[in-house]
């Protein structure tokens, strides 16, 4: 008189509990779909950031006037053999003007390489348009804070910097 209703071969509960079951998987792997296309985005959308931010730097680079003011001191100074950047370094207050434009100069590329590093920056980016620069900067700054780094006995002053351009001579 009382015979469970059979669905499929199962008692309706069984068979509901099933169902259950299903409906559950599909709902988990649809979730995990979008967990990783969510993933995927978030991924691109730090790329863009990063690009944009090392662009904006580009730019910046073009537009500041007292980067440009701090880049043209600083390349009359190596480029007009008049001045011994080693030598600078030898005695910081006594060039403290020159020691100034030096110093503003490489903490740029030291704010430059961490942020590379940190990738806040796409160093990609930046090596496409300034390795040549970058480069020639650091070869003709080495000897500088080599002599900085032996008069303060610290061996990680502009390790960031060196760190970029050896990374990108072995590229």
């Amino acid at each position: 008189m009382n015979e469970p209703v059979m669905i499929l071969g199962m008692t309706l509960p069984n068979f509901l509990q099933t169902i259950s079951l299903l409906i559950a998987a599909c709902a988990l792997i649809f979730n995990a779909l979008q967990v990783k296309a969510l993933k995927i985005q978030n991924t691109q959308n730090e790329k863009k950031a990063r690009q944009r931010a090392t662009i904006d730097l580009a730019l910046h680079e073009r537009v500041d006037v007292s980067y440009l003011d701090c880049k043209k001191k600083f390349i009359e100074m190596r480029d007009s053999g008049n001045v011994n950047l080693t030598n600078l370094a030898c005695d910081i207050k006594a060039n403290k003007s020159q020691n100034d434009i030096v110093f503003a100069y490489l903490n740029h590329y030291e704010f430059l390489a961490c942020g590379i590093f940190e990738e806040a920056l796409d160093g990609g980016i930046y090596k496409r348009m300034r390795k040549t620069s970058v480069v020639n900067d650091w070869n003709a700054l080495k000897p500088y804070i080599y002599e900085l780094r032996k008069q303060r006995n610290n061996q990680k002053i502009y390790c960031e910097f060196e760190r970029l351009v050896t990374q990108w001579e072995n590229e």
